[in-house]
């Protein structure tokens, strides 16, 4: 069972701004009280954080959606260098809580007619604290972060847009949660077994071996969930480290390159610039910091 928060809607939450951190060793959140919502999403490393009186660890996949006007503050340091992307949005209306069993999905709203003058009452509804879709989510905020660096009118609307993408996603989780399918589980082993071995060559053989799984069938269970296959998605979380060493380290291209299991030099800027959109020299250049 995961808790959620229902936020009334219209109005939509309002973008106020995003970066991504990474927090070395023996760093520690200060402790505030902050009137806006701020989303803490883990994306390597864990993050120990109390807000009121509940104490959370917050692993890589893993959010924290923390409420206006309550207390937090980190109540360990860090043990590893931990990658933190945060969101902060503003929504006037207070959130109720309640657990995702409670939600009622399948309520319809009433269809608009000629002569309202009002928009219905509606709900959207974000987990507490809980898993999210890394495949999903994280292209999301990297692009909301990009658009973050060089921020213009003409894209402010597009900014909003993605907060609600986000946000949207996040909602979905809970039910994918709920569900919990065979081939939901499945998927999500195959993901992680990639991840760990992301600076190793993809063998199919030899991941059908050690996750006991025809590999065709686990295929097709990430395929359902991600639109990746396993070697797909095997670059994709090679990018994903790529990127992070980019913005947080002094590595030579070659050497970040190498960090991931490439050690073509050449190929690895044929694969970045292919996933990525631009080279790892004009990402690092546009890439900042902040802690």
């Amino acid at each position: 069972m995961t808790d959620c928060l229902q936020l009334r809607i219209p109005p939509l939450p309002q973008f106020l701004t995003i970066g991504y951190s990474t927090w070395p060793a023996q760093a520690q959140h200060f402790g505030r009280t902050f009137d806006v919502y701020d989303l803490l999403l883990v994306r390597s490393g864990t993050l120990y954080m109390t807000e009121g009186e509940q104490a959370y660890e917050i692993g890589p996949g893993e959010m924290l959606l923390m409420e206006p006007g309550v207390p937090h503050i980190g109540h360990k340091a860090c043990t590893e260098p931990t990658g933190i992307y945060w969101v902060h949005f503003k929504h006037e209306s207070p959130a109720a809580r309640l657990p995702d069993h409670q939600v009622a999905w399948s309520v319809r709203v009433r269809e608009g007619r000629d002569s309202d003058l009002a928009p219905q009452e509606q709900y959207m509804y974000l987990p507490k604290f809980g898993t999210y879709d890394r495949v999903a989510v994280e292209p999301i905020l990297e692009e909301m972060l990009r658009l973050r660096r060089s921020l213009t009118m003409e894209a402010a609307l597009d900014q909003q847009l993605l907060l609600g993408r986000l946000l949207s996603q996040l909602q979905a989780s809970l039910r994918t949660e709920r569900l919990g399918s065979r081939s939901s589980i499945i998927a999500a082993q195959v993901m992680r077994y990639l991840e760990a071995r992301l600076r190793e060559p993809y063998h199919a053989a030899q991941m059908e071996d050690e996750l006991h799984f025809n590999e065709d069938y686990a295929a097709r269970c990430l395929r359902k969930h991600t639109g990746l296959s396993p070697l797909q998605y095997h670059h994709v979380v090679r990018m994903e480290e790529a990127k992070r060493l980019l913005r947080t380290s002094e590595l030579s291209l070659q050497n970040v390159g190498e960090c991931v299991g490439y050690e073509d030099y050449n190929y690895f800027i044929r694969m970045f610039r292919k996933t990525v959109g631009s080279t790892p020299s004009a990402y690092r250049r546009s890439a900042y910091g902040y802690v």
